[in-house]
């Protein structure tokens, strides 16, 4: 009990780290968008085992499925019935914002691809959001103006391209 109450402490201090490159509250949506993506991802497998042509059913278990791993993965808290949840919620932790999103990106637009229907669009599109939330963070922050003017073209200067006064 010790070693998780650690664990749990060490993952508060990272996500309140203030030299974090992003503010707390754009990897609380990233966050948030994986547990309500997979919540209703889950409501919208559910309803769309409701049809008649059988890649539109093999997609929205693929939905149900990806919804689950996006809960396991970002609300741990919600599985915690399930023994192995721990260890799966540290290894999400430990993983860089990019393998993450492609991930959710990969989870989100399989059953998107399968079947494209309203009930997949609405549940797995959530799930690829969250995906690309994760992939801008991945890219990290825009450099200031006077990096980017530095790295640029001298062609594309502004002080090249101003027609002169005279």
């Amino acid at each position: 009990m010790g070693a998780a109450a650690s664990g749990m402490q060490t993952q508060m201090q990272a996500e309140h780290d203030p030299n974090a490159n992003f503010p707390w509250w754009v990897r609380f949506v990233a966050k948030g968008l994986g547990i309500v993506g997979g919540f209703v991802s889950i409501f919208f497998g559910i309803i769309g085992l409701i049809s008649l042509d059988p890649k539109c059913i093999f997609a929205m278990l693929l939905q149900l499925v990806a919804g689950c791993l996006s809960i396991a993965l970002e609300a741990p808290f919600c599985c915690m019935f399930v023994d192995f949840i721990e260890r799966v919620a540290q290894f999400s932790e430990s993983r860089k914002y990019w393998h993450k999103a492609v991930l959710f990106g990969v989870m989100g637009i399989i059953p998107i691809l399968i079947c494209i229907e309203l009930n997949s669009v609405l549940g797995s599109g959530m799930i690829f959001c969250c995906g690309v939330v994760y992939g801008f963070m991945a890219l990290g922050k825009k450099a200031d103006r006077q990096s980017m003017m530095a790295a640029s073209d001298p062609a594309w200067s502004p002080q090249v391209n101003q027609p002169s006064a005279s």
